[in-house]
């Protein structure tokens, strides 16, 4: 019934914008940076920090 009498609300429409953002998270992309060229450890905050494991200088 919906289709014959022009209602475009069923089945396969989509939503209406509402305008808000979308929150962005998650993980990023590359933690290539965060890793140790020396060990392979991964660091847990972002360069320039010094590995843990054997203080090598991380720069990004």
């Amino acid at each position: 019934m919906g289709d014959a009498d022009g209602d475009e609300t069923g089945a396969g429409a989509e939503p209406a914008a509402t305008g808000a953002a979308v929150p962005e998270g998650g993980e990023p992309v590359c933690w290539l940076e965060r890793v140790c060229p020396e060990c392979g450890r991964l660091a847990d905050t972002a360069p320039p920090v010094r590995c843990a494991r054997c203080g090598t200088p991380l720069t990004g």
